[in-house]
């Protein structure tokens, strides 16, 4: 089947736009959730203190920045917290405030301002579904090497990294279903036809997106595979050969996603 490529183009925006598509890699699920781990972005005074707040030492600590901690309770105006991983700083000052033996747990208390004012959430990564759409405007073919304008617009789904909700970058591992309008001339059919010829064909691809902001980059590869009813189907010379290509997006709208630390 033989269409231009304006058509075929206005044809598939008209089908993803009536099923509510967007360009948009964006997670389909909606949860509320607390932070629990921070990490001190401002020297912090703090005291020791055992489980249920009450102050062990006069002596006054100072936590580092970069420390990482765990909120463990909230009282009154009181943070009782206790810390994950020492910072560099910290090791080097033989500061262990850390521990790994339950039974010998450190804990600190520190106020809620100095909470709200000095730490910021960490280790807040989340792994989680996205689904949206992809153009792959131009191709680089290897066997034999050529550059191709063939235009690829199509659905993609898989799966979206991002370190924490302050992370500007996100990555996603995609599979991508589309439509691509495929070049078919002398050059690319061994010389079966003279004039050159757009006709459709079927591109899955694999690729890997970067996100930042509402921008969407990525590098994909695939194959476009021609309908077997097509007369050219056997003469095609790029037929199973993979291609490598960018490809670009752009986010309408972002979900907030269900997060494990």
């Amino acid at each position: 089947m033989i269409l231009k490529k304006g058509k075929w183009i206005f044809l598939y925006f008209m089908m993803i736009g009536h099923g509510n598509a967007s360009f948009s890699q964006t997670s389909s699920a909606n949860s509320s959730f607390v932070y629990k781990k921070y990490e001190f972005i401002l020297e912090c005074p703090m005291y020791s203190c055992d489980i249920e707040g009450v102050k062990l030492s006069n002596e006054r600590l100072k936590a580092q920045i970069g420390s990482k901690f765990l909120l463990i309770d909230i009282r009154r105006d009181t943070c009782i917290i206790r810390f994950l991983i020492n910072s560099k700083r910290n090791k080097k000052k033989r500061l262990n405030f850390s521990d790994d033996d339950i039974d010998n747990y450190k804990y600190f208390k520190i106020t809620k301002a100095q909470l709200d004012f000095k730490a910021i959430p960490a280790n807040t990564q989340t792994y989680s579904f996205t689904l949206g759409s992809v153009i792959t405007p131009l191709k680089l073919r290897l066997t034999p090497f050529d550059f191709s304008k063939d235009f690829t617009i199509g659905s993609t789904f898989g799966v979206k990294y991002q370190k924490s909700d302050l992370a500007p970058v996100s990555f996603s591992a995609l599979l991508g279903l589309g439509v691509t309008s495929v070049s078919l001339d002398s050059f690319s059919t061994s010389g079966a036809i003279r004039n050159r010829q757009e006709t459709l064909a079927f591109s899955p691809s694999l690729g890997v997106m970067l996100e930042f902001g509402n921008a969407q980059i990525g590098v994909f590869t695939g194959v476009d595979m021609l309908s077997s009813s097509n007369i050219l189907f056997d003469r095609y010379i790029y037929k199973n050969q993979p291609w490598v290509s960018l490809g670009l997006g752009y986010s309408i709208f972002n979900a907030n996603s269900g997060r494990r630390q």
